[in-house]
């Protein structure tokens, strides 16, 4: 059908609408309808809209030309200001324009009448013709009684008559809950029950001879079903609708009304009755029902969750945009509705890793009925959605079902992220060398690192739950925690030291740095602490403050520096060996009155960087005195702490040790012949080990490439043997390294010291990896060696790693121990291994002996170890039993030559 177009000159428009206004843009009246110039005989053309009316229903703020569009398509009430007339109607746009089409809106023919209107002129469709006509009639009516008085004076026995049953009538009318309203053929009412009284708010003589029309007629009225009312009403027919009346007091009710004519024996309409019902609160919870549903349904179809409603034969109900998105179905949601989804899942399963299981668990789903949430499926594609099942009853039968599906790709990839960084997080909490420990509000303790155990002497279990303050304090240390806890519930952070008893009741000193814990809301659950063990320090404090006080008859030389490194005190030694006296040293930096031109650079970094740090030095280094003479010192110092952990001061203990050094000159000159053949031999042994290691390099690095350039390509054997490859190639290194260290063992020069090997040992533990289920102890203190530290770290990490690597129970345990006797330390390495049979004992020091299948093995980690005790001419021999584990035994002499 083609688009249609209406054209109307003045006249014929005034036949449709003899009551419209037409407003210009700036709110002047440019045009009136023929009867609205006869209704408002004071309005004037070209006059402001708003001078001579104002807009009753619906509200509005302030009428312009903007605010047309909110009364577009609704029903609007305008009171004219200059009279009491009230226009019922409609605002359209209208080009450039306003149009105001409508009536007005009486209820008496008085009005009519003095407005001097007829019926020419109103539209032949205005319904208020109707209400005219019903006016008119009721005029003629009360002529017309005037006229049947007689009549009626006949008919007065036969009314008689039917009173009785009229009062039984009314008895049951009166005491009903729904108002009952009885008129007259004209419509006039001259009867009602007290509950229409109720619903209107009139009293009975201001409702007596006032038609329904007259009384519920307001300003809601719908006009259409006005007319479903009147027209079977003067046929004498029966009529039932839902029709909104007006109450006195302005408001109205919505009402579901039901009229019935009383004819009389010859079939003559001689009365009409109607109830009337208020139905408000059911409109209102129908119009309720209605919104809730709109605001629902444009929920789902917005929803970033895709939704798919089913019935119980598996027709789809309802689907939304994201699921069709989701799925990449090629339709729109309202084109779903009806399709059977019974063969879907066999469908849809491609998109899926898993297809086979995803149409076996859609079929469980629907076997079952029972609620399922946010089940994780993986894509093909990569992505990961979440699926949600619920089964929908209706007084207790099934009627259907939902499915939502949720694209959750970043919450997956995200949370694996999170996972990984928390299990490295945990991991180094686990390892730091910092006692971690965790309280919760009522200072029981959560959660300790291996560190607070093993500063505290308590194992975990010992730890869990128990009260922090009453596991290492006394009362008055315990105090002090209780106030810390109270800063922590305020958000404070600080630090402090205590003093606290070990499980092996020990005294010790620790320095605490607390701060509060909160939970994911930001609640405070607790607090978290740092512990760090001060005592060796706090001591060592002490130590140094009454070194002071002798510090001035020391023979060396003694340097006392504030905390910016510049000089505040020097003993006499000090002036004896630099020629600066006091006076001249005091305020100056030591580098900058003693180092000179030959003064080593490195020497003056490293002692900058260790007075910056805080740290001990210790070196020798060359100074220069007053008078320009070069001599050497071997200079030791550290910095002094107050109780709060911060620098107070710096010392120096400067040794004049220029004849020693002469001495070393001429023995490092006897040496540097030797030194060189070994530096020839060493760099041999390096080029050969790299020309071997260069090319196994690249082939790891080769198949590195190949594997993640054709990851998807190959298949699942060829990539296991590209793996076995580069594990051979691992090994390979491990074999040239182990080739290097054991050529290197008796090349590299020996630097002897005293070694603690407790320290050594403890370091190895700390360095190698221990699977969880394998302890290492070491039962008693191990005692200190001369020697050198490179090659008794070789000796004993080679021995306590294959004690780790190759136990095979489920709980596994190596204690390192010794024995002391005359001029030897018998040490022992024993582990709960799978032992080793007598037949290969002997064999196990030879190079590239190993009898494990073990990738790890190079069979030259106890051939290093041995050639590291015949280095010290020491013997080493083991006992073992299969199945048990075996004992390692280490002897070195006290006195190395």
């Amino acid at each position: 059908m083609g688009k249609l177009e209406f054209k109307f000159d003045e006249n014929s428009f005034n036949k449709l609408y003899p009551f419209y206004i037409l407003i210009s843009k700036d709110l002047k009246i440019i045009g009136l309808g023929k009867s609205m110039k006869k209704v408002c005989k004071d309005l004037k053309l070209n006059s402001n809209f708003n001078d001579n009316f104002s807009i009753r229903r619906p509200h509005l703020d302030a009428f312009n030309f903007e605010s047309v569009n909110e009364l577009i398509d609704q029903l609007s009430v305008v009171d004219y200001t200059k009279d009491r007339l009230v226009l019922r109607g409609q605002f359209q746009f209208l080009q450039d324009a306003i149009l105001f089409v409508g009536s007005p809106w009486f209820v008496s023919m008085d009005q009519i009448r003095s407005k001097n209107l007829v019926f020419n002129d109103f539209s032949i469709s205005d319904p208020l013709l109707d209400l005219l006509h019903i006016l008119n009639n009721q005029e003629l009516t009360t002529k017309e009684l005037n006229e049947s008085l007689v009549t009626i004076s006949k008919q007065k026995n036969k009314i008689k008559e039917r009173q009785e049953e009229l009062n039984r009538l009314s008895l049951v009318a009166s005491t009903n809950q729904s108002g009952v309203v009885f008129t007259k053929p004209d419509g006039k009412i001259f009867w009602c029950n007290d509950a229409y009284l109720k619903h209107t708010g009139y009293s009975f003589d201001e409702i007596i001879g006032k038609t329904p029309i007259e009384l519920g007629r307001c300003e809601a009225t719908d006009n259409a079903q006005l007319h479903k009312m009147i027209q079977p009403f003067f046929k004498g027919e029966p009529f039932s609708l839902q029709l909104v009346h007006g109450r006195k007091d302005g408001s109205y009710f919505w009402t579901r009304t039901r009229g019935q004519a009383i004819k009389d024996e010859n079939g003559k309409f001689i009365e009409y009755f109607a109830i009337v019902d208020d139905i408000s609160t059911e409109v209102e919870a129908r119009t309720k029902i209605v919104e809730s549903e709109n605001r629902l349904s444009t929920l789902i179809k917005n929803l970033e969750t895709g939704i798919l409603l089913e019935d119980q034969s598996r027709k789809i109900l309802l689907s939304n945009e994201k699921f069709c998105t989701l799925f990449s179905i090629d339709a729109k949601p309202d084109q779903l509705i009806g399709q059977d989804c019974n063969k879907s899942a066999e469908e849809s399963k491609g998109f899926f890793n898993e297809p086979d299981n995803f149409v076996k668990r859609i079929a469980e789903i629907l076997t079952e009925k029972k609620i399922v949430q946010n089940e994780i499926l993986s894509l093909v594609d990569g992505r990961y959605f979440e699926r949600s099942y619920i089964p929908i009853y209706e007084e207790g039968t099934y009627k259907g079902h939902l499915w939502t599906y949720t694209d959750v790709t970043l919450k997956v990839r995200y949370n694996e992220s999170l996972e990984k960084e928390k299990q490295k997080y945990s991991s180094i909490i686990a390892n730091i060398n910092l006692g971690l420990l965790e309280v919760n509000l009522k200072d029981e303790i959560t959660f300790a690192n291996q560190a607070f155990c093993d500063i505290s002497g308590y194992t975990l279990e010992d730890l869990i739950g128990e009260k922090a303050s009453g596991k290492f304090l006394d009362k008055e240390n315990r105090a002090l925690l209780e106030n810390k806890n109270k800063l922590r519930e305020e958000g404070v952070s600080d630090s402090y030291e205590v003093k606290v008893t070990t499980k092996q009741r020990e005294k010790r000193i620790w320095l605490i740095s607390g701060a509060p814990n909160y939970d994911l809301k930001g609640e405070p659950v607790g607090s978290i602490g740092i512990h760090l063990d001060i005592t060796e320090q706090k001591e060592q404090e002490e130590e140094l403050i009454l070194l002071s006080l002798i510090a001035e008859k020391n023979i060396n030389a003694v340097i006392i520096c504030n905390r910016n490194g510049e000089i505040e005190w020097v003993n006499k030694s000090f002036v004896n060996m630099s020629g600066y006296d006091k006076e001249e040293s005091i305020g100056k930096k030591p580098g900058h009155i003693l180092q000179g031109k030959n003064t080593n650079q490195e020497t003056k970094k490293y002692l900058k960087e260790q007075i910056r740090k805080g740290l001990p030095f210790n070196c020798e280094i060359l100074n220069y005195s007053k008078k320009g003479q070069e001599y050497w010192v071997s200079v030791q110092g550290q910095a002094l702490y107050n109780k709060k952990g911060e620098i107070l001061k710096y010392f120096a203990i400067e040794e004049n040790i220029t004849q020693r050094k002469l001495l070393e000159i001429q023995r490092e000159e006897l040496v540097t012949s030797l030194a060189r053949i070994n530096k020839e031999l060493e760099d041999y042994a390096q080029i050969v080990s790299h020309d071997l290691k260069s090319p196994l390099r690249s082939i790891h690095s080769l198949i590195s490439w190949i594997k993640e350039d054709n990851d998807k390509e190959f298949s699942e054997q060829t990539l296991q043997y590209l793996s076995m490859i580069e594990s051979k190639v691992e090994k390979m290194d491990h074999l040239i390294q182990g080739i290097l260290t054991y050529a290197k063992i008796d090349k590299v020069d020996e630097v002897k010291e005293a070694i603690s090997i407790n320290d050594i040992v403890k370091n190895i533990i700390e360095m190698i990896d221990i699977p969880e289920n394998t302890q290492v102890i070491i039962k008693n203190k191990l005692p200190t060696l001369e020697g050198d530290k490179f090659r008794m770290q070789q000796l004993f990490q080679n021995i306590i790693s294959n004690a780790v690597n190759y136990i095979d129970k489920e709980q596994g345990l190596v204690e390192v121990d010794f024995v002391e006797k005359e001029n030897s330390y018998v040490f022992s390495i024993k582990d709960n291994g799978p032992g080793i049979a007598l037949e290969n004992q002997e064999k196990m020091f030879n190079t590239f002996q190993s009898f494990t299948n073990s990738e790890k093995s190079t069979g030259l980690g106890l051939s290093i170890v041995k050639k590291v005790i015949e280095t010290y001419k020491g013997k080493i021999w083991l006992e073992s039993e299969l199945k048990v584990g075996t004992t390692f035994f280490i002897k070195l002499k006290k006195q190395q030559q």
